[in-house]
């Protein structure tokens, strides 16, 4: 490739760049979206600073480095479509309900005491929940701020953030050993099952199927794993339900087992079942056992798991992970809902996530003609306690 062209393709991408920034808006209406602002502005400057450095080393001459520059400008324009895709819209998208959803996500992250960053909400996904790490924001659907049922998520999202810093604080020692320990349960699994089939040629398919699941368990189920826990322990029961709406609504197959491709998450009916684990680990027994008859009245309208299902999610594997990890949040010195609930009726620590508890209260008692009205109120309700944390903090 001529260099003509690079250094052409470079200046294109710092153009971009300094109109991304020049796009930025200079009074956010939250404080978290102040920090987005700043944080964008921050990675924008980087990346012309980069690519300018790129185009210097371009101007010398070596010819040997174009491959290596053109591998360089491609990370920097991927970069900048972050920035563009995810950091920009929740600042361009600056309504009433955006800044609400700010308000409940930066609540939920000061009643846990989070020391990892707090992320911006954004009212633009395409795909329910999800969180953008480098962009550090929460992305959620347009109506969300209109609903309390699955808000709960919003801590699985929280949990993303925190796993992704958990090098950064060594108060989150306890954590990492945590996760470790799961890690290590995984491979001592899976390696022991793979023996066992390497001595038994009828097995061959079960040693398929765990060596694929294995790897997905090492990749990303763990981490998926560990924000549901987390989420499990700031948000209490109320994740466990939103978890059971969301499946039971969502999921087109709560057995998911796709060998052919790399399943980012573990399937809707595992999932379940380490909530089970985690909510009686944590004393909720009473409502562990209210959230599987439910569950359970759904799960048999769902057929039957395929072949080899229990080899990728099996009981014992699941309540390992949960017994490894769980325990580490509040060791580490993070604030759960089990701490908020206060004998005599004292005051609650996390009033976010009681609120949400609460919702859910409300909706298995009528959740059908009453709660409608009564969630309103609630919304309504939540503005004013997560508007007068953010007031305070």
């Amino acid at each position: 490739m001529n260099a003509p062209y690079l250094k052409w393709l470079i200046r294109d991408q710092i153009d971009r760049a300094l109109s991304l920034k020049g796009l930025i808006p200079d009074k956010p209406r939250h404080a978290a979206l102040e920090q987005l602002a700043s944080a964008c502005k921050d990675q924008l400057d980087d990346q012309v600073m980069l690519l300018k450095e790129y185009r210097a080393q371009l101007d010398s001459g070596d010819k040997k480095r174009a491959a290596d520059i053109l591998k360089c400008i491609k990370y920097c324009s991927m970069a900048i479509a972050d920035i563009e895709g995810y950091g920009l819209p929740p600042l361009h998208c600056q309504s009433d309900e955006v800044v609400f959803l700010n308000d409940v996500l930066s609540s939920m992250h000061r009643e846990a005491g989070l020391l990892c960053r707090r992320p911006a909400a954004s009212c633009t996904s395409y795909d329910y929940y999800f969180s953008h790490l480098s962009t550090n924001t929460v992305h959620v659907p347009l109506s969300e701020a209109a609903f309390l049922l699955h808000m709960p998520d919003f801590y699985h999202e929280l949990g993303h953030i925190l796993f992704d810093s958990l090098d950064f604080a060594t108060e989150y020692e306890p954590i990492r050993t945590g996760v470790a320990d799961a890690d290590k349960a995984i491979n001592v699994y899976y390696a022991q099952q793979s023996n066992k089939a390497k001595r038994d040629a009828s097995q061959a398919q079960a040693q398929s199927c765990e060596k694929w699941a294995w790897t997905r368990w090492t990749d990303k189920w763990i981490q998926e794993s560990f924000c549901d826990l987390f989420a499990l322990f700031a948000a209490g029961p109320a994740y466990a339900y939103s978890n059971l709406h969301i499946v039971s609504k969502m999921e087109r197959n709560i057995y998911e087992l796709n060998m052919h491709t790399k399943q980012s998450h573990p399937s809707g009916e595992a999932r379940m079942r380490l909530l089970d684990a985690g909510m009686r680990l944590l004393g909720q027994g009473r409502k562990a056992d209210h959230v599987k008859e439910e569950w359970d009245s759904v799960a048999q309208l769902c057929g039957r798991p395929p072949p080899w299902y229990g080899h990728a999610f099996p009981p014992c594997l699941l309540s390992e992970i949960a017994t490894s990890v769980l325990p580490t949040f509040g060791a580490a010195g993070l604030r759960g809902y089990a701490e908020s609930v206060q004998p005599g009726g004292g005051a609650d620590v996390t009033p976010v996530a009681a609120l949400l508890n609460n919702a859910w209260r409300v909706f298995w008692s009528d959740g059908d003609s009453g709660f409608r009205n009564a969630e309103k109120a609630m919304v309504a309700r939540l503005a004013s306690i997560a508007r007068g944390q953010c007031g305070a903090a």
